[in-house]
């Protein structure tokens, strides 16, 4: 991924909780909820009662929703992003498969839903319509990422990108083999996590931290499913990392730009990515690991 211009941060949380939830705590045998592969955004509009946002929170948490891993709240605090504007918020779902999250879109909202929806909307309002819809890539295994200690609030930060072609001249045109750039990036996911995991030896550089350990850290990469809507498509996929905090992030960031360049020349082969860093606060909306 060749860094140009304009990254675009999201508030994404918790994609690290779903690996860990025991959803029986009578079963003797844990039960591992499934890898989601696939997500939906809508951007919310932000009411006059705003403050009341986590008892509209808890009261979603008691409908149940087949197929939802779980879900993300996302709120900018750096920078800005062309189509979420500054009293505006992103709702993210993650479902097990497509199949479950068409179904439910296709059934229509429940009486239960609708009262729920009525009850909230002076807390917030989503684009339900206007949803954008990813296939989504988790590879990192849950036990390699670092120890989550079931937080409910991250920082997020996606890069915007772009599949290209370099010219011996320098000169980056878009690749017209959408599928050939596809699999070079997925065939970068290994040799990533390698990278990460040598890097994650060497806290060194980590002078802040009282353990002398790295945080947990975890990626996701999303790709459209479908067409969506402007500006959304501008980008042919979206590199989103996952920390703990904001000093973890800018932390890690560092590190990369000081260790990661021979990576970073083979993720230019194939890719574009904007520049600017947009950092988000992420949230758990679902499941209620508080009360859980």
């Amino acid at each position: 991924m060749k860094f140009v211009g304009n990254i675009l941060g999201v508030v994404i949380v918790g994609l690290f909780f779903y690996l860990s939830v025991d959803l029986d705590s009578k079963n003797t045998t844990p039960v591992k909820p499934k890898t989601p592969t696939y997500s939906q955004f809508m951007t919310c509009d932000i009411g006059e009662n705003w403050s009341n946002v986590n008892v509209m929170m808890d009261e979603w948490n008691n409908m149940a929703v087949d197929g939802m891993s779980f879900a993300l709240g996302h709120r900018i605090y750096e920078g800005s992003a062309e189509a979420v504007g500054s009293n505006q918020v992103s709702w993210q779902l993650f479902w097990d498969t497509k199949q479950k999250a068409d179904k439910f879109w296709k059934s229509g909202p429940s009486d239960d839903f609708k009262a729920w929806a009525d009850k909230h909307r002076s807390v917030m309002s989503c684009d339900g319509e206007g949803r954008r819809n990813y296939a989504v890539d988790l590879p990192r295994p849950q036990n390699k990422q670092g120890e989550w200690d079931g937080d409910t609030e991250l920082v997020s930060v996606i890069y915007q990108c772009k599949y290209t072609v370099t010219a011996e001249d320098g000169t980056v045109t878009p690749m017209e083999d959408k599928e050939g750039g596809k699999s070079a990036l997925k065939a970068m996911y290994s040799e990533f996590m390698d990278y990460v995991d040598e890097q994650d030896k060497n806290a060194s550089w980590h002078i802040w931290s009282k353990s002398g350990k790295r945080g947990p850290y975890n990626f996701g990469v999303y790709t459209h499913s479908g067409e969506n809507p402007d500006p959304y498509m501008d980008y042919d996929f979206y590199w989103m990392n996952y920390y703990e905090n904001d000093e973890e992030a800018r932390a890690r960031l560092n590190a990369w730009v000081e260790t990661g360049g021979d990576l970073q020349e083979k993720f230019d082969e194939f890719s574009t990515c904007e520049q600017n860093l947009i950092y988000s606060n992420s949230y758990v909306l679902y499941p209620d690991l508080v009360n859980e």
